[in-house]
């Protein structure tokens, strides 16, 4: 079951763009990124998988962590409103969102959609298929038990 709750955290509304920077520069070196270019414009999303968390990105992790156990994040960063993502897809396992910085919305099969907006969460359990989309630069923080 698809849940969202509203401003539920407090430490990714306090994610800065200094350390995301320092984040997406510690992954370059260690080529750890994916980068989601779809459409071949230059408005890409970037996903970082490594585990080096930046002071506030840190903090973020270490709040979600202590809040559901969770054991990874991936960080997914996009500088503008036309920035691609992965499309409508569904994930191997069940995945908990939380936004940081602007917002994002998601769509689902069912016809819901969510608009999320710094400190809010959406769970979304594997296999249920949706579709993200950007709505302004954003940091989204995407969190998993596996």
């Amino acid at each position: 079951m698809i849940k969202y709750t509203s401003s539920h955290y407090t430490f990714p509304k306090k994610i800065t763009w200094d350390d995301v920077i320092e984040k997406i520069s510690n992954e370059y070196e260690s080529k750890s990124y994916l980068i989601i270019s779809k459409r071949n414009v230059s408005f890409p999303s970037f996903v970082l998988h490594n585990n080096f968390f930046p002071k506030s990105i840190l903090k973020s992790f270490n709040e979600v962590k202590n809040d559901c156990n969770i054991k990874i994040l991936h960080t997914y960063i996009s500088f503008c409103k036309e920035s691609d993502t992965f499309g409508r897809h569904c994930d191997e396992v069940d995945v908990l969102i939380v936004q940081a910085i602007g917002s994002v919305s998601y769509e689902f099969d069912s016809g819901e959609c969510y608009t999320l907006y710094p400190g809010d969460s959406l769970f979304i359990p594997k296999g249920v298929y949706h579709n993200p989309i950007v709505n302004t630069p954003r940091v989204t923080l995407s969190f998993s038990w596996e």
